[in-house]
C-alpha cells in the first residue's frame, strides 16, 4: 500500500476507503453510509402531532445533513404532497394480511 503526500491512500476496495493521518499513518477505515429504504418503498412517517402517521412512498435519497442523518424525499400516498424526513423518523409499514 502506498501513501501519498497528503496522507490519503490511493487504494479503494468495495467502497471502503483507507485514510491515514499525521506523520505516521495509523489508518482508519471509513465505510460509505447507505440508505435503509429503497426508492419506491412504502414507509410510515409521523407528521403534525406525534400521534399522527401517514403512508408515504420514497421518491429519492438525499445526502447526510451534516451528521444529523440520512434524509429521504417522500410523497404521501393519500394526497400526494411531498416532504423530507430523516431516516430515524421512518418506520416499515405492517405487512398486509393475506386473508383479507
Amino acid at each position: 500500500m502506498s501513501w501519498s503526500a497528503d496522507g490519503i491512500s490511493g487504494e479503494q476496495q468495495m467502497g471502503v476507503v483507507i485514510y491515514a493521518g499525521g506523520r505516521f499513518p495509523r489508518g482508519r477505515i471509513v465505510s460509505p453510509v447507505t440508505h435503509k429504504y429503497a426508492v419506491g418503498a412504502s414507509v410510515i412517517c409521523p407528521f403534525g402531532h406525534r400521534s399522527e402517521k401517514g403512508l408515504f412512498e420514497v421518491m429519492r435519497h438525499l445526502p447526510d445533513d451534516g451528521g444529523r442523518g440520512l434524509q429521504y424525499r417522500l410523497k404521501s400516498v393519500t394526497d400526494g404532497h411531498e416532504r423530507t424526513a430523516f431516516e430515524a423518523a421512518l418506520e416499515i409499514p405492517p405487512p398486509l394480511d393475506a386473508a383479507s
